[in-house]
């Protein structure tokens, strides 16, 4: 995204998180704001043009250069606002004709693009543009740096370059790259800032309704997200559970033969389901099922062993969930 000028800050690094984009519009709206408002997320920027508080231009960019205007840019400025939980916005007021230029910057025709210096009569060029009575933006820049030039009626505004904050008086810098091995040029035309005025986004977009779905479409993939994670933890205690019931039978097995799968089979079903082994009172039950059972078939010596490895088992299990 262009660096632009800051003209007036009226509001910087607002934190996003705690706006709602309908009531941040209606206030810029209500108050007849012209400049530009500013939404910087980390891979994502969002420009949008106020003209006497009408949205006159909305543009969206990712790192990608990937770009969305209009209705589509709304949307998606909704729904980063609403998913990242961050980003910073700064709102800038400037001057009816340099809004125009901006707009043009951002929306506007574009008459070249990326065209070699070298290869262009740029005196020529420039008497076109005053003789088109042109309203718009040159852009001239190389891969390190950049300047812009905004015309009203084909006179010259002002001067813009990387490295300043608001617009200059002196060519000289916007000179000093055009003399730049290597420099291109832009140019962005548009109609006068009171055409734009029949433009107004905000009359033809209701933005309510795009923040209210952006928020219930946020809310349903989380609790699709939250469902998806109970799933899996539901899955894996089942698992777990299933490993300590049959870690369990082998012990009980072992001191009191092959009836004491069966025996555990019934205790656990008295009880509930193998849930019970990690449940304090279920265990406890549990335990003393085991041990009534297992009387009738084996010494004391090896019931107190085997109620001694059962419950060193049980505990280190209830210990991992």
């Amino acid at each position: 995204m262009f660096l632009l000028p800051k003209g007036n800050p009226l509001f910087e690094n607002l934190a996003v998180s705690k706006l709602k984009l309908p009531d941040v519009l209606t206030k810029l709206s209500n108050g007849a704001f012209t400049g530009y408002a500013s939404f910087v997320f980390q891979a994502n920027t969002a420009l949008l043009v106020f003209e006497a508080g009408k949205l006159v231009s909305v543009l969206v960019e990712g790192q990608n250069g990937k770009r969305e205007s209009g209705f589509a840019a709304l949307s998606a400025l909704a729904e980063l606002m609403v998913t990242t939980g961050s980003g910073a916005l700064n709102v800038y007021k400037l001057s009816k004709d340099l809004t125009m230029c901006i707009h043009a910057l951002l929306e506007g025709e574009t008459l070249y693009k990326a065209q070699e210096l070298k290869l262009i009569d740029i005196k020529t060029l420039l008497e076109k543009v005053k003789e088109d009575q042109m309203n718009g933006c040159l852009r001239i820049y190389t891969d390190e740096h950049s300047a812009m030039i905004f015309y009203k009626d084909g006179n010259p505004l002002g001067f813009f370059h990387d490295g300043s904050s608001d617009i200059e008086t002196s060519s000289s810098e916007s000179q000093k790259i055009a003399g730049l091995p290597g420099a291109k040029i832009d140019l962005f035309s548009t109609q006068s800032a009171d055409e734009l005025m029949g433009t107004n986004l905000l009359e033809v977009t209701n933005i309510q309704k795009i923040w209210d779905t952006s928020v219930a479409q946020h809310k349903s993939e989380i609790d699709r997200t939250n469902l998806e994670r109970q799933e899996r933890d539901k899955k894996a205690v089942s698992q777990k559970l299933a490993e300590l019931e049959e870690h369990v039978k082998s012990i009980v097995g072992e001191y009191v033969g092959k009836v004491g799968r069966g025996i555990v089979d019934k205790e656990i079903s008295d009880n509930g389901g193998n849930a019970c082994l990690i449940d304090a009172d279920g265990a406890e039950k549990f335990m003393k099922g085991i041990e009534r059972a297992a009387k009738l078939l084996v010494s004391g010596t090896n019931i107190k062993l085997m109620m001694e490895k059962l419950s060193s088992t049980i505990s280190i299990a209830k210990s991992e969930f």
